[in-house]
């Protein structure tokens, strides 16, 4: 009995649930990164109360340890903790085919997955997705190769929302390539991806020693 294969419904449905299960481990991990901070914070102020003296004299028989009032209102805020980022200067990414990609399917999401710069290791070449570590403005591009009568539109992603895409067809056994830029607002958390669009999609992308399809991405601030 030959074994059923997974509908591609199936398959993006399973892809979701993966990314969403990487984007809590990433918030968690904050969270403890935060916790632990914290901890650090009153055990040193534990470790060094202030002393205030007594009306007697310097015998230090009346010397009296207190906490700060700085103490008392930082372990105040210690009950209302909320979700912090951990600091990261620089964020910036850039990943290729490392061969042909076919993608004659109606949102594929296209899985760069030779990764040459990854600094704050926020891309994921398995599933072709970039988690954004920190809010901010960032750039995003990415470059489609075609040939032959091959053509594509490719649309840049963000939380499932196209915001910009580019569509080519070389025609007549022509060989080249399109590019696409953006400059995007993105929240901690978000996902962002290039995917086949709904429409318009025959034949591999290319990408080899005569030209690469690539993705790549940064903070500006």
């Amino acid at each position: 009995m030959l074994e059923k294969r997974p509908t591609w419904s199936q398959i993006q449905t399973v892809t979701e649930l993966q990314n969403i299960v990487k984007k809590q481990g990433y918030q968690i991990a904050q969270l403890e990164a935060r916790i632990r901070e914290l901890e650090t914070v009153v055990k040193a102020e534990d470790d060094n109360p202030v002393k205030i003296l007594g009306d007697g004299p310097l015998s230090g028989t009346n010397e009296t340890s207190v906490m700060s009032d700085k103490t008392y209102r930082r372990r105040g805020r210690l009950l209302r903790i909320q979700p912090a980022t951990v600091p990261v200067d620089t964020v910036a990414f850039y990943a290729y085919f490392s061969s042909s990609f076919p993608a004659s399917i109606a949102h594929r999401i296209l899985t760069f997955d030779t990764v040459i710069t990854n600094v704050g290791n926020a891309y994921h070449p398995h599933s072709g997705t970039f988690i954004a570590p920190r809010s901010g403005l960032y750039v995003f591009t990415w470059t489609i190769r075609l040939r032959y009568n091959f053509y594509h539109t490719t649309e840049l992603v963000v939380n499932n929302n196209a915001v910009n895409w580019i569509y080519f067809y070389p025609n007549n056994n022509v060989d080249g390539s399109v590019s696409g830029t953006s400059v995007v607002h993105v929240d901690q958390g978000d996902d962002v991806l290039i995917r086949t669009s709904s429409t318009h999609h025959s034949g591999d992308i290319m990408s080899d020693g005569n030209g690469l399809s690539s993705f790549a991405g940064w903070i500006l601030m």
